[in-house]
């Protein structure tokens, strides 16, 4: 597998991207929101609001930002469906005990691409 070295500002915004919502292939736990309430705190996203998971490699996230992606108010949408699970926090719970309700779907989404590169997840559609 050959690796690109890219700056470090681009690589980290990239890494930052993937960490936050890359798990491919998806963990395999028991329900969504208990694979929600693990994720959100192996990848130290714990008691935010919420998160997107994607399960999709590397080259199908880079293809929405090239060849694969269609352009809508600067950010890109992709052509294909990706498998995703939805992490929501809780209402009512104390920070401290932050729970999640997880959910799975199928959807395009949409990221912020630079130098093409997913760096930013907007929504999914």
């Amino acid at each position: 597998m050959a690796t690109t070295l890219l700056p470090w500002s681009q690589a980290t915004s990239y890494t930052d991207f993937l960490k936050r919502h890359q798990d491919n292939p998806k963990s395999d736990l028991q329900s969504d929101s208990t694979y929600c309430n693990l994720m959100m705190q192996r990848r130290h996203l714990n008691c935010q609001r919420g998160n997107t998971f994607i399960h999709a490699s590397e080259q199908q996230l880079t293809s929405i930002c090239n060849s694969r992606g269609k352009i809508l108010d600067g950010n890109q949408t992709s052509k294909t469906l990706f498998p995703i699970t939805i992490c929501t926090r809780g209402k009512g719970l104390r920070r401290v005990f932050c729970r999640y309700k997880g959910k799975s779907k199928i959807k395009r989404i949409r990221v912020t691409c630079e130098k093409g590169l997913p760096v930013h997840y907007i929504s999914h559609a």
